[in-house]
């Protein structure tokens, strides 16, 4: 069989296994297609060029609503991986001058990739950033603005009245007024603020309304209206626990808690199922062993998973 065809299969395969619809025969003829050393080889090699893509086409695609992004998304992959010739001579190209990861290595000061990691900032402020995290650092001589990029991150700032910090993700913006705090931003666009010591200031980059708030407080705003509304409290002891390693989820779809542990897994996590329907899970969730976390998930909330070469994890529904 020539190479050609081989790639023309491994990219059938990766096109299927991210489809969401595969079905169970199909699951069968791929363990037995990929059992062979050359197409195992093949695979990985178009698995790792898909990757490369996939995450390039996220940091420059533009902002759409999140039902948009996924079709273009899948569009796009199909539209790759059927894709042969001299496109696919320039996509290789493209990717060995590019590299992986390009626009937030142009962009980011700082970033993760599956680990939570621990920085210090040159003016003292501690920053511990989740696991696919980035952040951008612009020190100025009055001012100190840090650019979360993507992902949450936790911030022990070294006060400074001369010299504000901020924190700008989206159009939000939260300054310090001599605190601990973290800041999450949600998949459906909303910025997350949470205080675990002292005082902070959340508004819009934009200005208009502003919410102060203090220990234990937290508040929300809203990507599509630029509202900041109040949330319930929670104990100060608590905000942003995964830096120690314990992430709590609670209430939370089990689609929502399968994407949560697979940001620290170093493979990929595919969901293959319908699993909306599915009630919500809460659990304590070890992030320095997502493996077995998932395997826990995957037993209290009736999934089945399949563990393919490259440390690829399929997740479906048992029965």
């Amino acid at each position: 069989m020539s190479d050609r065809t081989t790639t023309q299969e491994a990219r059938h395969w990766i096109a299927r296994l991210t489809s969401g619809d595969i079905t169970e025969p199909e699951m069968a003829a791929y363990r037995r297609w990929v059992v062979d050393v050359h197409h195992h080889a093949v695979f990985q090699h178009e698995l790792q060029l898909w990757r490369s893509l996939d995450q390039i086409g996220k940091q420059l695609a533009p902002h759409q609503p999140v039902a948009q992004q996924v079709a273009m998304r899948r569009r796009r992959r199909r539209d790759v991986l059927a894709a042969s010739g001299g496109l696919a001579a320039a996509v290789c190209l493209a990717v060995f001058l590019l590299g992986p990861g390009l626009w937030m290595r142009l962009h980011a000061d700082y970033w993760t990739g599956h680990e939570i990691r621990a920085f210090t900032l040159a003016d003292g402020t501690r920053a511990v950033l989740d696991a696919d995290a980035a952040v951008a650092v612009h020190y100025g001589v009055r001012t100190r603005t840090i650019e979360l990029l993507r992902g949450r991150a936790w911030f022990d700032v070294r006060h400074d009245p001369t010299r504000p910090f901020r924190v700008e993700v989206a159009g939000s913006v939260t300054e310090d007024i001599g605190t601990a705090f973290e800041i999450d931003p949600h998949a459906d666009g909303k910025i997350e603020t949470t205080v675990e010591s002292g005082m902070v200031r959340v508004s819009a980059r934009k200005g208009g309304q502003s919410i102060t708030l203090t220990a234990g407080q937290r508040a929300v705003w809203q990507g599509t209206t630029g509202q900041i509304t109040r949330q319930g409290e929670v104990p100060a002891d608590t905000v942003a626990s995964w830096r120690d390693g314990q992430l709590m989820l609670t209430a939370v779809p089990v689609r929502m808690a399968v994407s949560t542990i697979a940001r620290y897994r170093s493979g990929m996590t595919l969901v293959v199922d319908h699993l909306d329907d599915l009630p919500p899970v809460t659990a304590l969730v070890d992030v320095r062993r997502p493996d077995d976390a998932l395997s826990a998930l995957a037993a209290g909330a009736r999934l089945r998973l399949y563990h393919l070469p490259g440390n690829i994890v399929l997740v479906r529904r048992s029965g």
